[in-house]
Protein backbone atom coordinates (compact mmCIF):
# COMPACT_ATOMS: atom_id res chain seq x y z
CA UNK A 1 0.00 0.00 0.00
CA UNK A 2 2.03 2.79 -1.13
CA UNK A 3 0.17 5.32 0.76
CA UNK A 4 1.12 3.33 4.17
CA UNK A 5 4.83 2.36 3.17
CA UNK A 6 6.08 5.39 1.34
CA UNK A 7 5.43 7.57 4.23
CA UNK A 8 6.53 4.81 6.56
CA UNK A 9 10.09 4.38 4.63
CA UNK A 10 10.71 8.10 4.59
CA UNK A 11 10.04 8.81 8.03
CA UNK A 12 12.32 5.80 9.07
CA UNK A 13 15.15 7.36 6.83
CA UNK A 14 14.73 10.63 8.23
CA UNK A 15 14.78 9.03 11.88
CA UNK A 16 18.17 7.56 10.70
CA UNK A 17 19.26 9.75 9.70
CA UNK A 18 18.66 11.87 13.17
CA UNK A 19 20.71 9.44 15.00
CA UNK A 20 23.36 8.71 13.10
CA UNK A 21 24.55 12.01 13.93
CA UNK A 22 25.31 11.59 17.23
CA UNK A 23 27.79 8.69 15.70
CA UNK A 24 31.20 10.23 16.49
CA UNK A 25 33.16 7.18 14.99
CA UNK A 26 32.70 3.38 13.69
CA UNK A 27 29.22 3.45 12.01
CA UNK A 28 29.23 1.35 8.62
CA UNK A 29 27.29 0.90 5.88
CA UNK A 30 24.12 2.86 5.41
CA UNK A 31 24.66 4.75 9.17
CA UNK A 32 28.22 5.72 7.48
CA UNK A 33 26.54 7.52 4.72
CA UNK A 34 23.46 8.82 6.67
CA UNK A 35 25.49 10.24 9.33
CA UNK A 36 28.02 11.61 6.98
CA UNK A 37 25.12 13.52 5.53
CA UNK A 38 24.86 16.63 7.52
CA UNK A 39 28.30 17.68 7.22
CA UNK A 40 28.08 16.96 2.98
CA UNK A 41 25.33 19.39 3.72
CA UNK A 42 26.96 21.82 5.54
CA UNK A 43 30.17 21.58 2.62
CA UNK A 44 27.93 22.02 -0.10
CA UNK A 45 26.12 25.34 1.07
CA UNK A 46 29.23 26.54 2.44
CA UNK A 47 31.35 25.83 -0.74
CA UNK A 48 28.79 26.60 -3.38
CA UNK A 49 26.76 29.36 -1.62
CA UNK A 50 23.24 30.44 -3.16
CA UNK A 51 23.80 27.50 -5.68
CA UNK A 52 24.38 25.34 -3.20
CA UNK A 53 21.32 25.77 -0.85
CA UNK A 54 19.29 26.51 -4.31
CA UNK A 55 20.10 22.87 -4.86
CA UNK A 56 19.89 21.08 -1.60
CA UNK A 57 16.63 23.03 -0.95
CA UNK A 58 15.27 21.59 -4.26
CA UNK A 59 16.24 18.07 -3.74
CA UNK A 60 14.86 18.29 0.15
CA UNK A 61 11.26 19.17 -1.56
CA UNK A 62 11.73 16.53 -4.01
CA UNK A 63 11.34 13.95 -0.58
CA UNK A 64 14.98 13.24 -0.43
CA UNK A 65 15.99 13.06 3.35
CA UNK A 66 17.95 15.93 3.45
CA UNK A 67 17.20 18.29 5.74
CA UNK A 68 16.41 21.73 5.63
CA UNK A 69 16.64 21.83 9.34
CA UNK A 70 20.54 21.97 8.42
CA UNK A 71 20.26 23.85 5.52
CA UNK A 72 18.43 27.11 6.50
CA UNK A 73 20.29 27.52 10.03
CA UNK A 74 23.47 27.38 8.68
CA UNK A 75 23.11 29.43 6.03
CA UNK A 76 21.69 31.96 8.51
CA UNK A 77 24.71 31.77 9.82
CA UNK A 78 26.75 32.09 6.74
CA UNK A 79 24.59 35.37 6.72
CA UNK A 80 25.78 36.48 10.17
CA UNK A 81 29.27 36.00 8.85
CA UNK A 82 28.44 38.18 5.70
CA UNK A 83 28.97 35.42 3.05
CA UNK A 84 25.48 35.59 2.25
CA UNK A 85 22.78 37.92 2.44
CA UNK A 86 19.12 37.14 4.29
CA UNK A 87 16.37 38.15 1.28
CA UNK A 88 18.42 36.54 -1.23
CA UNK A 89 18.56 33.23 0.83
CA UNK A 90 14.93 33.17 1.34
CA UNK A 91 14.32 33.77 -2.08
CA UNK A 92 16.39 30.79 -3.16
CA UNK A 93 15.37 28.84 -0.92
CA UNK A 94 11.64 28.62 -1.41
CA UNK A 95 12.02 29.03 -4.97
CA UNK A 96 13.57 25.73 -5.03
CA UNK A 97 10.95 24.16 -2.17
CA UNK A 98 8.31 25.29 -4.73
CA UNK A 99 10.18 23.88 -7.80
CA UNK A 100 11.35 20.50 -5.74
CA UNK A 101 7.39 20.32 -4.68
CA UNK A 102 5.98 20.34 -8.12
CA UNK A 103 8.07 17.45 -8.92
CA UNK A 104 6.71 15.00 -6.12
CA UNK A 105 3.16 16.53 -7.50
CA UNK A 106 3.74 15.45 -11.05
CA UNK A 107 4.90 12.11 -9.66
CA UNK A 108 1.39 11.77 -7.92
CA UNK A 109 -0.32 13.45 -11.22
CA UNK A 110 0.88 10.82 -13.33
CA UNK A 111 0.65 7.78 -10.93
CA UNK A 112 -3.01 9.53 -9.96
CA UNK A 113 -5.27 7.85 -12.47
CA UNK A 114 -4.18 3.95 -12.35
CA UNK A 115 -4.07 4.31 -8.56
CA UNK A 116 -7.14 5.60 -8.46
CA UNK A 117 -8.79 3.35 -11.23
CA UNK A 118 -6.98 0.66 -9.21
CA UNK A 119 -5.20 -0.05 -12.48
CA UNK A 120 -1.63 -0.69 -10.64
CA UNK A 121 -3.03 -3.88 -8.96
CA UNK A 122 -1.48 -2.50 -5.00
CA UNK A 123 -2.30 -4.86 -2.35
CA UNK A 124 -4.98 -3.73 -0.15
CA UNK A 125 -5.60 -0.65 -1.39
CA UNK A 126 -9.46 0.26 -0.91
CA UNK A 127 -10.77 2.22 -3.67
CA UNK A 128 -13.79 3.72 -1.81
CA UNK A 129 -11.47 4.95 1.12
CA UNK A 130 -9.02 6.51 -1.67
CA UNK A 131 -12.45 8.25 -3.24
CA UNK A 132 -12.88 9.52 0.63
CA UNK A 133 -9.73 10.88 0.56
CA UNK A 134 -10.32 12.59 -2.31
CA UNK A 135 -13.52 14.21 -1.06
CA UNK A 136 -11.88 15.58 2.20
CA UNK A 137 -9.02 16.88 -0.49
CA UNK A 138 -11.11 18.86 -2.34
CA UNK A 139 -12.43 20.41 0.79
CA UNK A 140 -9.12 21.10 2.99
CA UNK A 141 -6.70 20.38 0.39
CA UNK A 142 -5.23 24.12 0.29
CA UNK A 143 -4.77 24.22 3.89
CA UNK A 144 -2.85 20.69 4.54
CA UNK A 145 -0.38 21.53 1.56
CA UNK A 146 0.39 24.86 3.43
CA UNK A 147 -0.29 23.81 7.31
CA UNK A 148 1.89 20.55 6.84
CA UNK A 149 4.84 22.84 4.90
CA UNK A 150 5.20 23.49 8.72
CA UNK A 151 5.50 20.04 10.28
CA UNK A 152 8.75 18.12 9.63
CA UNK A 153 8.95 14.85 6.94
CA UNK A 154 5.10 15.94 6.44
CA UNK A 155 5.82 18.63 5.15
CA UNK A 156 7.41 17.15 1.82
CA UNK A 157 5.05 14.24 1.77
CA UNK A 158 1.78 16.30 1.02
CA UNK A 159 2.91 17.26 -2.28
CA UNK A 160 1.86 13.41 -3.77
CA UNK A 161 -1.68 13.19 -2.67
CA UNK A 162 -2.14 17.39 -4.09
CA UNK A 163 -0.91 15.67 -7.49
CA UNK A 164 -2.87 12.17 -7.07
CA UNK A 165 -5.97 14.78 -6.67
CA UNK A 166 -5.42 17.05 -9.37
CA UNK A 167 -5.13 19.79 -7.45
CA UNK A 168 -4.97 23.03 -9.79
CA UNK A 169 -1.28 23.57 -10.30
CA UNK A 170 -1.98 27.46 -9.51
CA UNK A 171 -3.49 26.96 -5.71
CA UNK A 172 -0.88 24.10 -4.86
CA UNK A 173 1.70 26.51 -5.91
CA UNK A 174 0.00 29.74 -3.65
CA UNK A 175 -0.40 27.30 -0.83
CA UNK A 176 2.97 25.69 -0.71
CA UNK A 177 4.27 29.24 -0.93
CA UNK A 178 2.15 29.68 2.01
CA UNK A 179 3.87 27.07 4.06
CA UNK A 180 7.62 27.14 2.75
CA UNK A 181 8.11 30.58 2.85
CA UNK A 182 7.61 31.43 6.77
CA UNK A 183 9.21 28.28 7.35
CA UNK A 184 12.11 28.94 5.28
CA UNK A 185 12.52 32.47 7.09
CA UNK A 186 12.48 31.26 10.50
CA UNK A 187 15.22 28.93 10.19
CA UNK A 188 17.61 31.66 8.14
CA UNK A 189 16.98 34.00 10.92
CA UNK A 190 17.45 31.82 14.00
CA UNK A 191 20.01 30.47 12.52
CA UNK A 192 21.52 34.36 11.48
CA UNK A 193 20.36 34.88 15.48
CA UNK A 194 22.10 32.10 16.75
CA UNK A 195 25.49 33.12 14.14
CA UNK A 196 28.40 30.34 15.22
CA UNK A 197 25.71 28.25 17.97
CA UNK A 198 23.42 27.96 14.63
CA UNK A 199 23.96 23.61 15.53
CA UNK A 200 21.39 24.28 18.82
CA UNK A 201 18.48 24.36 16.15
CA UNK A 202 19.51 20.74 14.58
CA UNK A 203 19.91 19.71 17.85
CA UNK A 204 16.52 21.15 19.04
CA UNK A 205 14.94 19.57 16.02
CA UNK A 206 16.07 15.80 16.78
CA UNK A 207 13.84 15.94 19.66
CA UNK A 208 10.63 17.32 17.57
CA UNK A 209 11.33 15.03 14.51
CA UNK A 210 11.35 12.25 17.05
CA UNK A 211 8.10 12.99 18.10
CA UNK A 212 6.72 13.64 14.50
CA UNK A 213 7.94 10.43 13.54
CA UNK A 214 6.52 8.55 15.91
CA UNK A 215 3.13 10.27 15.78
CA UNK A 216 3.47 9.91 11.85
CA UNK A 217 4.27 6.30 11.96
CA UNK A 218 1.68 5.47 14.15
CA UNK A 219 -0.85 6.94 11.89
CA UNK A 220 0.24 4.90 8.77
CA UNK A 221 0.07 2.14 10.91
CA UNK A 222 -3.37 3.07 12.00
CA UNK A 223 -4.22 3.71 8.48
CA UNK A 224 -3.09 0.46 7.92
CA UNK A 225 -4.72 -1.69 10.12
CA UNK A 226 -8.14 0.07 9.14
CA UNK A 227 -7.45 -0.47 5.40
CA UNK A 228 -7.11 -4.28 6.28
CA UNK A 229 -10.08 -4.62 8.84
CA UNK A 230 -12.48 -3.16 6.26
CA UNK A 231 -11.14 -5.26 4.10
CA UNK A 232 -11.18 -8.79 5.91
CA UNK A 233 -14.77 -7.27 6.47
CA UNK A 234 -15.48 -7.66 3.09
CA UNK A 235 -14.55 -10.58 2.35
CA UNK A 236 -16.13 -12.62 4.88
Amino acid sequence: MVLVVFPLIFVSLSYLEDVAETYESGPTGIITFISNLPRHVVDVAAQAGYAGIFALMLLEAAALPIPSEIILPFAGFMVSQKTLEFWPVVIFSTLAALLGSFIDYYVGWRLGPQLLANQSKIPFVDMAHLRRIGVWFDHYGPVAVALLRLVPAARVLISFPAGIYRMSKSRFALYTLAGCLPWNIVLVYVGWRLGSSWEEVVAAFRYINLVVYILLILFVVWVGWKLSAKRKKRTR
